[in-house]
């Protein structure tokens, strides 16, 4: 039975994909939010703490979804090119510096605030500050950095997918115009309106077809070589981590997991690996399913006001913290928007929101901006959670 159900947390995500490619409809709901609400939806309707005998099913979880983040991380750095990144980010790369440091101090106000109102508010934080200047996966490398509480985590994760959604609606809507009031307009010089995007299009694609990929004869040996050095790199951060005390090993191994794939990457061969993202993506759908099965569904019914309002308070107080410091330093709108973008969301929404704000001009910028925030959004992540278990100790 333990086998069969460790064999679900891997085949459900392939079946979620399969049918996302033949209904489009599911497509565009997303295969990271139905593989998190799927694991949900079985947590409330099938009891799965009933599956395995007690404690069993909850030490299957936990071990899936740490194996499955500790997998993904080198093979999501592998691909990026950070060179091109920092090279093409230009003056975006300015107005991403200040939507991080946005990110980071409204986090740290907002701790303050809710001290005493909200449990581990330093896990919360610290999970936060690599959500909002990373993506999901930093999150979740974050949770298994600082052994945040797996509840904090589910619960963080629901209310994220929700206000992101609505920070994404703002930002294709009512953003522009009403930050164009005081932020300068865009002027495009062309420089990268007709740029190689070849350094970023593996990650623009969020469909479930993008996993196709993964199918490929023609591709399979250096799938399995992308995925065999993944394998190395967390072996190698394990034993690293382990020649230090045990309350340092969790985090100093996800920082080095994090080091060892950035170093990789700037290895032309491990960078041309085919499939190392879409490898490392399905992974997270791993994860994210799995994590939703460890899910009190009673988080949905009795919402958390405090956490609610917390991390409300990181996405407007970071965006207009933001917008004030692009007005000080003349940045322009769109580049604002598709900076704050990049650090809030992830690389597959920036070509959605550079099409609604109908500028082709910041697509590669965009990308350029939210890489820089994948690849760094760990080490924020863990130092902001420190920080803040220390000033509010």
């Amino acid at each position: 039975m333990t086998l069969a159900v460790a064999c679900a947390f891997v085949i459900v995500p392939i079946l979620i994909i399969v049918l996302c490619q033949r209904i489009p409809w599911l497509d565009k709901l997303g295969v990271v939010v139905l593989s998190f609400g799927l694991g949900i939806a079985l947590a409330a309707i099938l009891q799965p703490n009933q599956w395995l005998a007690d404690g069993q099913l909850l030490a299957l979880q936990s071990q899936t979804s740490e194996i499955a983040i500790a997998l993904a991380l080198p093979l999501l750095l592998f691909s990026i090119d950070v060179k091109a990144s920092l090279t093409m980010a230009g003056d975006t790369g300015k107005a991403m510096a200040i939507a991080l440091v946005a990110v980071i101090v409204t986090s740290a106000i907002g701790a303050v605030m809710f001290q005493g109102h909200l449990e581990q508010i330093w896990q919360v934080a610290g999970m936060s500050v690599g959500a909002y200047t990373g993506g999901g996966p930093n999150m979740a490398a974050i949770k298994t950095a600082i052994e945040a509480d797996d509840n904090i985590f589910v619960t963080m994760t629901t209310y994220d997918i929700l206000m992101s959604s609505l920070f994404l609606l703002f930002v294709m809507t009512l953003a522009k115009p009403l930050f164009s009031k005081f932020l300068r307009p865009f002027q495009s010089h062309s420089e990268h309106a007709y740029h190689d995007d070849s350094a970023f299009s593996h990650m623009a694609d969020e469909t479930a077809n993008a996993y196709r990929a993964l199918l490929s004869r023609q591709t399979l040996w250096p799938t399995l070589q992308a995925f065999l050095l993944a394998a190395v790199v967390v072996g190698l951060a394990v034993v690293v981590a382990g020649l230090f005390p045990a309350s340092m090993q969790s985090t100093l191994t996800i920082i080095c997991i994090t080091s060892f794939g950035l170093a990789a990457s700037f290895i032309p061969y491990v960078r041309a690996l085919a499939n190392s993202f879409q490898l490392g993506m399905f992974l997270i759908l791993v994860f994210c399913f799995t994590m939703g099965t460890m899910t009190d569904t009673s988080i949905i019914t009795q919402l958390n006001v405090d956490l609610f309002l917390y991390i409300g308070f990181i996405l407007v107080g970071s965006m207009l913290l933001q917008a004030l410091m692009c007005r000080w330093l003349d940045i322009d709108t769109d580049t604002f928007l598709i900076t704050s973008s990049a650090a809030i969301m992830s690389v597959p929404f920036i070509p959605v929101i550079a099409g609604a704000l109908k500028n082709r001009d910041i697509i590669l910028p965009g990308f350029a901006a939210a890489i820089i925030g994948y690849a760094i959004g760990n080490y924020l992540g863990v130092m902001v959670a420190y920080a803040v278990r220390y000033l509010t100790a």
